[in-house]
């Protein structure tokens, strides 16, 4: 070999010897640069620590959140506060259909706050969750001589000639627990708007999954309500819970005149056990016989979430149900006797009270006893509004 040779080859050795000292020099200074005297991590490092410091922080701020829609006290309503002389007149109460336990509660409730404002009610119209028989009866309210409307959670688009008829003879129409933003000046919504109940139960779900799982939510597009809700849960959600990974499914309303729970047994059969951690129903009488499909299929892992706090399904909550996770409660009492108290303003040439945005309550196992005892539904313990109501109409 020639010196030449020799002197590059050693050149060679030289220059790949200071290449691995430098990798491996490098290699030290970056792991003693991971904590340094001060005791701060790199820049990769920080962020790293940032990530999941803000992610504990979501979490902690989630469980704050649980804690204060947990309150059944001390919790500010919107009300009338003028006083006037309802009179007498009658008016026509259209349930969404009796076979929903809520429509059926709250048309009954309905009766009793008519009669307790002098005025006749109609008997319990059922709508059969037919858009066709909800505007029969609208039209049926308006020939009949009706002075008022109160339509138990139907949406206004879907019977628009006949609201829009009715409105045109001036005839006041109420609706209790829904989402009607087109139908200004036409129909009173008396409601919570459907945000505060999608904000708590994503809260929940946060809190309570430690920021991951598989969420499953059902919509009904039958209540334009439930879709506002859910798509403030979903916010919460890409908020507070990253890891949760979620589907959306539709739930047609005629499964609750079906035995079982067709949609969901389907919905069973095709996401096996470890698959799915939460199911967000639309309203509770669907997730009462979720619940009851999941038992008959030992599917104990899944925690299912209602809405409204129907007196059947907080008292699985109560009894300790291992599927019957929280509730929603909606003040659907209060939103009935706010609706006949705005047909009866309407009527003596009164303007409507801000009603559209009704406050809430979480249904868990801390406070699901005390909900009980005020009937279910969200009816706060230090607030007689029946009482309020009546005074008012006293003219007093």
């Amino acid at each position: 070999m020639s010196r030449v040779r020799m002197m590059m080859l050693g050149l060679t050795m030289l220059m790949l010897i200071a290449l691995v000292a430098a990798g491996c020099g490098g290699g030290g200074s970056s792991s003693s640069n991971s904590t340094s005297s001060s005791g701060e991590g790199t820049t990769e490092n920080a962020s790293a620590e940032g990530a999941g410091g803000s992610e504990e922080a979501d979490l902690a701020q989630a469980k704050e959140k649980v804690t204060e829609f947990e309150k059944l006290e001390g919790v500010e309503w919107p009300k009338p506060t003028e006083p006037f002389d309802p009179g007498t007149g009658k008016i026509a109460i259209i349930s969404c259909g009796n076979a929903g336990t809520n429509c059926l509660n709250s048309a009954k409730e309905a009766e009793t706050a008519v009669k307790a404002m002098g005025w006749t009610p109609s008997p319990v119209f059922d709508g059969e969750f037919s858009p066709a028989k909800q505007a029969g009866y609208v039209q049926q309210a308006v020939q009949e001589g009706y002075d008022g409307i109160v339509l138990v959670s139907i949406d206004a688009e879907s019977i628009k000639s006949a609201v829009d008829a009715a409105a045109a003879k001036g005839v006041p129409i109420t609706c209790v627990l829904c989402v009607n933003p087109s139908f200004k000046g036409k129909v009173v919504d008396v409601t919570t708007g459907g945000v505060a109940e999608g904000e708590a139960i994503g809260d929940w779900i946060a809190a309570e999954s430690g920021g991951e799982g598989s969420v499953l939510i059902y919509n009904d597009k039958s209540f334009p309500i439930i879709a506002v809700r859910e798509s403030n849960l979903e916010k919460q959600l890409t908020t507070l819970c990253p890891g949760c990974e979620i589907e959306n499914a539709e739930f047609p309303t005629t499964d609750l005149e079906k035995p079982g729970s067709p949609t969901f047994e389907a919905a069973l059969a095709a996401n096996p056990a470890g698959t799915l951690d939460y199911v967000v129903s639309p309203y509770d009488p669907a997730a009462i016989p979720m619940v009851k499909a999941a038992e008959q299929e030992g599917r104990t892992e899944l925690k299912i979430t209602g809405w409204d706090a129907t007196p059947e399904f907080i008292e699985l909550i109560a009894q300790g149900n291992e599927l019957a996770a929280v509730d929603n409660a909606t003040p659907f009492p209060y939103a009935t006797w706010g609706a006949v108290d705005q047909i009866g303003r309407m009527h003596a040439g009164l303007e409507p009270w801000k009603s559209d945005r009704l406050p809430i309550a979480l249904v868990t196992k801390n406070n699901v006893d005390q909900i009980l005892k005020t009937g279910g539904y969200f009816r706060p313990p230090d607030f007689d509004f029946e009482a309020m109501f009546k005074e008012l109409w006293s003219g007093k």
